[in-house]
């Protein structure tokens, strides 16, 4: 094979960490020498990264993966959180695919390069080319790997392992390059940001480092815990003006039966304190969140605690799962008897439910004034796209040819359709 020739696509499943770990491994195959392209018709080489969290994103994968027969000349490689559990399965099922590399091998992307290059060439390259790549405008970076938690109904701790703080000074630096690469947004990541700890570095110590970057506009992170997050985090959202104020805290339920069945280590009652003294500290601030319908034994009762937790609460955004039995947790231990038709029942109700309330909250917007930090133009009309209001995707009309990408503007938010604002920028004479 000729290096120089090779051409590849990745193709993403799962959630955000998965989406770093490709932008990661993208990195390094380019500067091997590498090519990326946007169609996989065009690729030597397809690699699947792939999830397994749901039991839906791994029969999303096995779709994916069984559409690939027909492309007899690609080299199909899989990674990721299925790579590492259905090892076995993948192998007896899809004799298309040439490498199978784990999550063990995975936590490590150097060291799946490496395997990858060596599976390309039968050497193991030494050298890296040092390509440079323009850092995307908003950027996501993983500052620990790995879980403590064990929620029940999670297979997160299993298939990556415990919980590992990366070095502070690591991610410092990480983060300075993006910047100084061109991202003016990073968002980090972690299973559980909140229990970040490395050499006594906490994680609110963290984020006060990093939004001393020149340059760097706006923070977010994600995933947050109930348990772990603390006053001194709180008030540094409210103070450090880098810090955008939105946070996605997973409720998962509004019974205090269920959350102890989950082993989520929190109740109602110390969930809406954690709401209460965000919303005092931060009025701003927009509160995101994950709810889980169906969960073993969850009763009527149950399920309209959590109906009613959304109402009252009143999220700007409510992403709803029906649970799905995962291996290796507890929760696989009990008779799933909720039907699969009322879990869908329940997830409707409470996906209505949140999208009018995230109409709601949106509507009130209109006749105010946004920043808006731009990731993308739409060059084909007079509208701009633009990416991360404060509190939602948000599209602006303008004829302005001096916006560019990387600027925050202000938006006098005029309309909505959807939950997309609509708005007129007002550009500083």
């Amino acid at each position: 094979m000729n290096e120089h020739k090779l051409t590849f696509f990745i193709y993403t499943m799962g959630c955000q960490m998965n989406v770093y770990e490709s932008e990661m491994l993208n990195m390094y195959l380019l500067n091997y020498g590498l090519l990326k392209v946007q169609n996989i018709r065009n690729a030597n080489i397809v690699i699947v990264n792939t999830c397994s969290v749901r039991k839906h994103a791994e029969q999303k994968a096995f779709s994916y993966l069984g559409r690939l027969i027909k492309y007899k000349n690609n080299k199909i490689i899989v990674i990721g959180c299925m790579a590492e559990h259905l090892q076995l399965q993948l192998k007896k099922r899809f004799k298309n695919i040439d490498l199978i590399i784990g999550r063990n091998d995975t936590n490590n992307m150097k060291r799946t390069v490496l395997t990858i290059m060596k599976f390309l060439y039968q050497y193991k390259p030494n050298y890296i080319k040092n390509v440079y790549i323009k850092s995307s405008i908003i950027r996501y970076l993983a500052i620990a790997k790995g879980c403590n938690n064990y929620c029940s109904y999670c297979i997160v701790p299993f298939v990556r392992g415990k919980e590992v703080s990366f070095h502070y000074q690591d991610i410092f630096n990480k983060c300075t390059f993006m910047v100084q690469s061109g991202a003016r947004e990073i968002i980090l990541l972690g299973q559980n940001v909140n229990s970040y700890s490395n050499h006594g570095v906490t994680f609110t110590q963290l984020l006060r480092k990093i939004a001393t970057i020149e340059k760097l506009m706006r923070i977010r992170f994600m995933t947050n815990h109930p348990k772990d997050l603390n006053d001194d985090l709180i008030h540094a959202m409210s103070v450090i003006p880098k810090i955008c104020p939105h946070i996605h805290l997973p409720i998962q339920s509004g019974s205090d039966k269920i959350l102890y069945k989950m082993n989520r280590k929190y109740n109602y009652e110390q969930y809406i304190n954690l709401i209460n003294k965000l919303r005092i500290a931060i009025p701003s601030i927009n509160i995101t969140t994950d709810v889980i319908v169906g969960f073993p034994n969850e009763t009527e009762e149950d399920f309209n605690k959590t109906l009613n937790a959304i109402r009252k609460i009143k999220f700007g955004k409510v992403y709803v799962f029906k649970y799905s039995q995962r291996p290796y947790t507890s929760a696989s231990k009990i008779h799933d008897n909720i039907s699969y038709l009322e879990k869908q029942r329940r997830h409707k109700i409470i996906l209505e439910e949140s999208n009018k309330i995230s109409l709601a909250l949106a509507s009130q917007m209109i006749g105010s004034t946004q920043e808006v930090l731009i990731d993308k133009l739409n060059h084909n009309s007079i509208e701009a796209t633009t990416y991360h209001g404060y509190k939602t995707f948000i599209t602006i009309n303008s004829t302005h040819n001096n916006i560019h990408i990387g600027q925050i503007i202000n938006v006098k938010i005029i309309n909505i359709k959807g939950t997309s604002l609509f708005g007129n920028t007002i550009l500083n004479e």
